[in-house]
């Protein structure tokens, strides 16, 4: 959250491209009001699909740490510090001066920590059930 308004968009520019040449092969052909509608989309596509994606690891180290030190409830108390921190992230945003923060932002964070730290519980869950069927056979 660092990085300025412009070269934070610059970073996700590459990917933006690739995607709408991905699913738009015949972008290169439509007309510049086009182009600048399918870019707008996907550069929102990108750079929220990376909040949700960072946030997500987010949980998930979060949701192990948490196990590690045995906390009860871990995906709540997860998803609490993730969203919290989620808020102070976008508040930096806003002292940079050249970024947005919104609350659309905190919303796709905390859903992100949440899928994370529930993404760990599910794996703890198949673990436990492949032991228990080890231990039957």
């Amino acid at each position: 959250s660092s990085v300025d308004g412009p070269a934070s968009m610059k970073m996700s520019e590459g990917l933006t491209f690739w995607f709408m040449r991905l699913f738009h092969p015949d972008y290169d052909m439509l007309t510049p009001e086009k182009q600048q509608e399918i870019y707008k989309l996907f550069v929102f596509i990108v750079r929220k699909a990376a909040h949700f994606t960072e946030f997500a690891a987010f949980g998930t180290s979060l949701m192990l740490l948490l196990h590690e030190l045995r906390v009860r409830r871990g995906v709540l108390w997860s998803w609490v510090i993730g969203t919290l921190y989620a808020g102070t992230d976008e508040f930096h945003q806003y002292c940079i001066g050249t970024r947005t923060p919104t609350l659309r932002d905190v919303a796709i964070d905390s859903v992100g920590v949440l899928f994370g730290s529930l993404v760990i519980v599910f794996l703890f869950f198949l673990i436990a059930r492949i032991l228990e069927k080890k231990k039957k056979a």
